[in-house]
């Protein structure tokens, strides 16, 4: 159990010294908005300059950042954003494939949640809207499009991104005015009591008992569009349950360095605590205590960081694990300023 009244405190400095310098890694020839997703590489991404923009706001670094680079400016970042907009259906894309192989909706929310954090929005409406504007096809989106089986996380990426898009973007966007209403009616329909997260998928009919990281990440997706509207999350005590069991022993919830599937788990785990007035909060506090004893040492060496992280992506997760830890427990924190909770602003990332 944790200590209610936990005494020591994770210092960040040493990572927040070398991050200006991981960013500028994927610089592509100083050229204003223009970066990569991956180190040192000369491929403009969509996700690069957007990751840029996450990895900046959420520690509070953004304006020092520009500031000690004169030929970046955020009118050019928002330019090069919408350079990746289809003008005909809406989409964000980087060509045929995205990076990671993530599919339309995901770009497309990030994108849109990123020019929220930017105050801009996207240039064109997306086609899409006249494919769910009653209740019978919002349903069927939400039962065929999405992945719900073996790659259920990824899968996720569809249907939580197309929720994250409309709810970004506000009512007056919405395909109908109670598309919400029937998304998290059937949403709520089909949660398993027993985990509190949803196995409706061909694997699932074989395997009624699974429970891996697959359940989890792809779970979150629609959990941001739940907390964003403050909608109730079925069966939080459930979630909780589950998130914490699938914790592994270094203190992360897959691999030996931190990205967004810890995000997925905290995220879980913070919210459906408060939703449920503290149930197990002082487990969930142990949990992160836990979870920061592992990588906050790790991260704060600049040799891991540039080594690690050669993806931005994987970075923008762990940032915003940190952020919704120092919204949940600051006391465990030691930090120049707050971090942002982006999430709370636009719910994807």
């Amino acid at each position: 159990m944790a200590q209610k009244n936990y005494t020591k405190k994770y210092n960040l400095d040493p990572f927040l010294k070398n991050l200006h310098e991981w960013i500028d890694s994927f610089r592509i020839d100083n050229d204003p908005g223009n970066f990569s997703v991956k180190c040192n590489s000369k491929k403009p991404s969509l996700y690069g300059v957007c990751d840029m923009v996450y990895n900046l706001v959420i520690p509070g670094e953004l304006e020092r950042y520009l500031a000690n680079h004169n030929d970046e400016n955020i009118e050019e970042w928002i330019k090069r954003i919408h350079s990746y907009q289809n003008p005909k259906t809406g989409w964000f894309k980087e060509g045929f494939i995205n990076y990671g192989f993530h599919f339309k909706e995901h770009s497309t929310a990030f994108a849109i949640s990123t020019l929220k954090l930017l105050d801009a929005k996207p240039n064109y409406d997306l086609a899409i809207k006249k494919k769910l504007n009653t209740q019978k096809k919002v349903e069927k989106w939400l039962r065929t499009k999405p992945e719900w089986g073996l790659m259920y996380w990824s899968g996720s990426h569809r249907g939580g991104g197309i929720g994250s898009v409309f709810a970004t973007l506000g009512p007056d966007h919405y395909p109908h005015e109670r598309f919400f209403d029937w998304y998290f009616n059937w949403l709520d329909k089909k949660a398993d009591p027993e985990i509190g997260f949803w196995r409706i998928g061909w694997i699932h009919k074989i395997k009624k008992n699974r429970l891996t990281k697959q359940e989890l990440g792809g779970a979150v997706h629609y959990h941001w569009i739940y907390e964003f509207f403050k909608h109730p999350f079925p069966y939080p005590e459930n979630a909780i349950d589950a998130t914490l069991l699938l914790q592994n022993e270094k203190g992360t919830w897959h691999k030996d360095f931190s990205y967004c599937i810890d995000l997925d788990a905290i995220f879980f785990m913070t919210r459906c605590c408060e939703q449920t007035k503290g149930y197990r909060k002082e487990d969930i506090q142990a949990s992160l205590i836990k979870y920061l004893d592992y990588i906050i040492e790790k991260i704060n060496d600049k040799e891991f960081l540039f080594s690690t992280y050669k993806s931005a992506h994987k970075l923008t997760g762990y940032i915003c694990a940190i952020a919704e830890i120092n919204k949940f427990y600051p006391e465990l924190l030691d930090l120049p300023r707050p971090w942002i909770q982006t999430l709370d602003i636009t719910p994807w990332i």
